[in-house]
């Protein structure tokens, strides 16, 4: 597990190899670490939050656990949240030693040959790279037979002094919301959130965050009072912000863009493991928030295209 740095005028980032996982994301005008990260580094080991960590081979809940090959082969997965295939497993790619190259003074590769996990053999490709106050995020992979791959990055931003998120203001593109079940497990039935019980968690125009915490609503209880809940754009365009989040005073903005199709946003609900962050406090309910830009959560049963060769996709985050 090493530690490497991209820094200019304006940023400053730091990740591991172990999981790709980024720690730091400095906004060096106001010194402020956009990012939670553990106090000791060997928590990233286990890392019961994903805290920055890359996330896959397919990103977010799969109920059943299992998808048919190219084949028409059933493939099971392993389960680790009750009966769902969570974040790519218990061997997932947040706890594999990805290999790193540096490019330049502002850009890293980082590969993985992902040949011993359910899913058919692929070769994985991270760039972070650094360019003015822009921090680019391109996932580049391959495979000789189709397969399944959704990736993403599970960072959590906290972009205040404040221990929660709350009173963040929040604002996302255009997007119908993918209701879940009782375990969690992403449904079929989408909501324009223009109803009461929906209207909360609608953040096309920027509100706190707070509006959509400890509701007592159904959709709410099954989230842990919190967010936790994909954002499915309904219009795909990549130049237009996905996410836009600022603190309560105004003074660290981000904004996101990519070209993926959804969002997962969790506001870190649920607490397990007694795991102290960087500035020596223990995680706490609602400390940060979490943009997991992915496909469709458990697409594999429900689109036609889920196996791939090829794969692209970017994020980038935009820190002011």
């Amino acid at each position: 597990m090493k530690t490497y740095q991209l820094e200019n005028e304006l940023v400053r980032i730091e990740f591991l190899s172990y999981g790709g996982t980024l720690t730091k994301m400095i906004n060096k005008k106001t010194e402020q670490n956009y990012l939670l990260a553990y106090k000791n580094q060997e928590d990233y080991k286990k890392n019961p939050y994903f805290l920055g960590a890359t996330i896959g081979r397919n990103a977010g809940r799969t109920y059943p656990p299992f998808y048919q090959n190219y084949l028409g082969d059933k493939v099971l997965l392993d389960t680790n949240e009750g009966q769902v295939h969570l974040h790519g497993g218990r061997h997932g790619l947040h706890k594999v030693e990805w290999k790193v190259k540096k490019l330049s003074n502002q850009a890293y590769r980082l590969t993985f040959d992902d040949s011993q996990a359910f899913y058919e053999p692929m070769k994985l490709e991270l760039i972070y790279q650094l360019e003015n106050n822009r921090f680019i995020i391109k996932m580049n992979s391959h495979a000789d037979k189709p397969t399944v791959c959704n990736l993403t990055n599970h960072s959590y931003f906290n972009l205040g002094d404040e221990p929660t998120i709350e009173f963040h203001r929040l604002q996302t593109a255009p997007a119908i919301l993918q209701l879940i079940d009782k375990q969690f497990v992403p449904t079929e039935a989408y909501s324009a959130m223009q109803t009461s019980e929906y209207v909360p968690f609608n953040f096309t125009e920027e509100k706190a965050i707070q509006k959509a915490l400890n509701l007592g609503t159904p959709l709410a209880k099954i989230c842990a009072e919190g967010i936790d809940l994909a954002y499915c754009f309904t219009n795909n365009d990549s130049q237009e912000p996905k996410i836009r989040l600022t603190d309560r005073q105004r003074t660290n903005k981000l904004t996101i863009y990519s070209n993926q199709e959804a969002c997962v946003i969790y506001t870190l609900n649920k607490l397990s493991d007694k795991v102290k962050l960087e500035n020596d406090t223990p995680v706490v309910k609602y400390g940060g928030i979490t943009f997991e830009m992915q496909r469709k959560p458990n697409y594999v049963h429900t689109a036609a295209d889920y196996l791939v060769t090829k794969y692209d996709a970017y994020t980038i985050y935009e820190i002011e």
